[in-house]
C-alpha cells in the first residue's frame, strides 16, 4: 500500500479512496468499468486514459498478502440489470479468458492510480440470485512454468544432435 493510502486509511479526513475495476475480454465488444460508491467517476489511468467508471454496488475482499502459491481478490457485483451474467455467458461460451485490472484512486487526486495496479484474471464466477461473486487471481505460483526459459531447438539448435 502506498504512503498517501496509508495516511488516509489512518486519519479522519474526507478524503475517501476510490476503488475502480477494469474487466476486458476479447469476446465482448467493449470492456466493463465499475467503482464503488454512488457516483459515476471518470479519472486517468497510469497511460494517460481518461476513463468513466460506472457507480454499481460492489464489495471488494483485498487478497492477503502470503507467500500462498496464489493471492485471489474477490469481489461481488450486483446484477440487477443481468449485464454481468450476459457477459459471464459470452466469455464461457468463447472459452476466452476475462482478465481485470483493480486501481485505487482519492477523491482529491483523480489524474492517477495511488498505487500500482493490479493485473488479475478471473478464475471463478458464481452468480447467487442477483449477486455476481468473482474470484481474480493476481499472484499464480503455481501455474508458472519452471523451468521459465524453456531450452528447445529454436533457442538451443545444438539440441539437435544430444
Amino acid at each position: 500500500m502506498s504512503q498517501i493510502l496509508r495516511e488516509v486509511n489512518a486519519s479522519v479526513g474526507n478524503n475517501p479512496i476510490i476503488r475502480t475495476l477494469e474487466l476486458t475480454c476479447t469476446a465482448w465488444d467493449s470492456s466493463v468499468f465499475i467503482c464503488n460508491g454512488y457516483e459515476d467517476q471518470t479519472v486517468t489511468d497510469e497511460n494517460g486514459r481518461v476513463i468513466t467508471f460506472e457507480a454499481a454496488n460492489i464489495a471488494i475482499a483485498l487478497a492477503a498478502k502470503n507467500n500462498k502459491g496464489n493471492q485471489t481478490l474477490a469481489f461481488g457485483v450486483a446484477d440487477g440489470s443481468g449485464e454481468v451474467s450476459q457477459r459471464v455467458d459470452q466469455s464461457v461460451d468463447a472459452r476466452i479468458r476475462v482478465h481485470a485490472i483493480y486501481r485505487t484512486y482519492l477523491e482529491s487526486n483523480k489524474e492517477a492510480p495511488q498505487e500500482a495496479p493490479y493485473y488479475l484474471s478471473v478464475a471463478a464466477v458464481n452468480m447467487k440470485g442477483i449477486i455476481a461473486q468473482i474470484q481474480a487471481i493476481f499472484f499464480n505460483m503455481l501455474g508458472v512454468a519452471w523451468p521459465r526459459n524453456l531450452y528447445t531447438t529454436n533457442v538451443a539448435p545444438g539440441l539437435r544432435w544430444i
